[in-house]
């Protein structure tokens, strides 16, 4: 588990001309450098494509414009599954 406590995270794997993403993924080369990005906007979450090659799943469904995502939801990205938890369930 990885927590993060931004309004906003870059999903992908490292690279010499962007860095290090917030939620690095590698060793999976399905990913791409800047994959996804999770934020939030209104009080809820959202998960936005950032053109990559294999694209974003959430519930099976390709992601096409920023979608909303609530926690639970299974979110593929690459070949990895990815899943929003509330630390708050977890106290």
């Amino acid at each position: 588990m990885v927590e993060v406590e931004r309004r906003q995270i870059i999903i992908g794997r490292p690279s010499s001309s962007l860095g290090h993403p917030d939620l690095n993924l590698q060793p999976d080369k399905n990913v791409s450098r800047r994959h996804a990005r999770i934020f939030q906007k209104d009080g809820c979450y959202w998960i936005e494509d950032l053109g990559s090659r294999l694209g974003v799943l959430v519930n099976g469904l390709r992601v096409r414009d920023p979608r909303r995502v609530t926690f639970g939801d299974r979110i593929l990205i690459g070949r990895t599954e990815v899943r929003m938890v509330s630390t708050e369930l977890q106290k």
